[in-house]
Formats: C-alpha cells, structure tokens, sequence
C-alpha cells in the first residue's frame, strides 16, 4: 500500500529528530567514557579512525601509568593522524606534556630522522611557542630525512608563530618539493605575516603544486611586488590550477596594472580560469 503524505511527513520528521538526537549524543560524549582497556582495544583493531576517537573520549580520563604509557607508545605510530592525535591528548596533561617536550628537543638534535619526525610531530600537536626554536633548527638540518623536515615545517605552521620566518624562508629552498609547499603553507599561517617575498621565487618553480602553493599565498598575503611574476604564471604556465590561482592573486592584489593580462585570461581554455579572471577584474583599483 502506498504511504500517504502524512506518513512520508511522519516518516521524515522522525528520521530528522533522530539525526539530531544521534548528533547531541555523539557531541555531549566527546572528552567523556574513555578507559584504558577502550584505548587498547582501538588500538589492536589497527584502525585509526577507532584509535582517534578513543583518544578524543578520553580526553578527560584520570589515566594510571599504565594507561599513559599505552598512549605515550602512540607518539612513536607510523601513522601521522594517530601521533598528532595522541599529542594533542598529551597536550591537556601539563606534567607529562613537559617532560616529553624536552623529550622532544633532545631528539630533534639527535641522527635518527625517524625519531626527529615523530619529535616534530608532538611539537606540532602542543602549538606551544616554546617548540619554535628546536623546530626551526631542525627544518634546515641537511642531514635529516626529508620526511623529518616536512615534519619540522608543518609543526611550524600549526604553531603560527612569526619567528619560525626566518627557518621557513630557508625551507623554500629545500631540495624536496615537498617540504618547499609545506614552508609555503606555514609561511601564510604565522601570525602577523604579511611579507610574501620568499614565496615569489617559487612561482617558478619546477614543481606544479608548489607553483599552486606559491601563487596562492601570494594572493591571500596581497604582496604587489609579485604582480609581474604572476601575470606572467598567469599567461604562461602550462597547469590551469597554478593560472587560476595567479588570476586570484592578482585580483588580491588590486593593481589596475594587470589588467590587460586579466582581460587575456577571459579568454583561456580553463573555464576556471576564465571566471577567476573575470572576478579580480572586478577587484581592479
């Protein structure tokens, strides 16, 4: 038999209230009803996503010794999700968050690249300014893997602090493209940042994602002295992805200077492109 409209209403109202109710249930649970034997048992079904949230429950958790030490295990995971999780949990325990930022300072002075990204990976998860300085040194250090160094430039970015510039500045110009997007990410997320001059360079760079990386930063910084170097990534560049972020850029930017460059990218074969291209005319002064 057909439902009728009331009962497709019904039907409807009930699946919402429950929704929201699932929702409420799963939010006033967060930080609360974690346990030990729970934090174990997460961690022998191998998965993350089960780890993390049993991390999360027991946010508030009065943990024995045996239940820190049990998640202390957890900053050494080859996993990247499961180390930053359980340093944010180590985060919210003052005692034992100090002695494992020392901890931490000694490895990132140390030969084992491993050890010095899992280091720099806790560091990240405390965003406590404090990290700044091991984090820099380590960023630049040519005898660590280039993983460590990611590692290093990523944590830098969480911090935000403006004195990791300097080390991120030096990043840019990794051997390893990899760690030159990351020192572009964490370039625009300090605290205070408003010089882009590094980033410029890069527009040039072999790699396509950095030349993204490096447009974009370029815009959300407004640095007019990129104008030049963008119009030209903007006209020239084989990857739409890097000429759309140009076209945004300069938009940021404002100079009524590339305009005539902005009213060519109308014409592009990106469809991306072209709208960008249309908006930051918009935005010309």
């Amino acid at each position: 038999m057909k439902p009728s409209r009331f009962h497709t209403k019904m039907y409807a109202a009930l699946l919402g209230a429950a929704f929201v109710l699932g929702a409420f249930a799963t939010t006033a649970s967060a930080g609360r009803g974690g346990s030990h034997a729970r934090i174990q048992n997460a961690i022998n079904t191998g998965s993350s996503a089960a780890i993390i949230a049993e991390i999360e429950r027991a946010e508030r958790l009065i943990c024995s010794s045996a239940c820190i030490e049990t998640v202390m295990s957890l900053l050494d995971d080859p996993r990247y999700e499961v180390r930053e999780a359980a340093g944010w949990w180590f985060a919210r325990r003052p005692a034992q968050m100090k002695e494992l930022q020392e901890r931490s300072y000694a490895a990132l002075i140390g030969d084992d690249s491993i050890a010095a990204r899992n280091a720099a990976d806790m560091l990240g998860a405390f965003r406590r300014p404090a990290g700044v300085a091991p984090l820099s040194a380590a960023a630049v250090r040519d005898d660590l893997s280039a993983e460590a160094r990611f590692a290093a430039v990523r944590s830098l970015g969480l911090i935000g602090h403006l004195d990791a510039g300097p080390a991120l500045a030096v990043a840019m110009n990794d051997s390893d493209a990899e760690v030159r997007r990351a020192a572009l990410t964490s370039w625009r997320t300090l605290r205070g940042q408003a010089d882009a001059a590094p980033a410029i360079v890069l527009l040039s760079d072999e790699v396509v994602e950095v030349r993204r990386e490096a447009a974009a930063v370029i815009g959300s910084l407004r640095d007019g002295a990129a104008r030049a170097a963008l119009e030209q990534r903007l006209l020239d560049d084989e990857d739409p992805l890097v000429r759309r972020n140009a076209a945004y850029a300069l938009g940021r930017i404002g100079d009524a200077s590339a305009r005539a460059s902005l009213q060519a990218a109308t014409s592009d074969e990106s469809s991306l492109v072209r709208m960008s291209a249309r908006a930051a005319l918009n935005k010309l002064r």
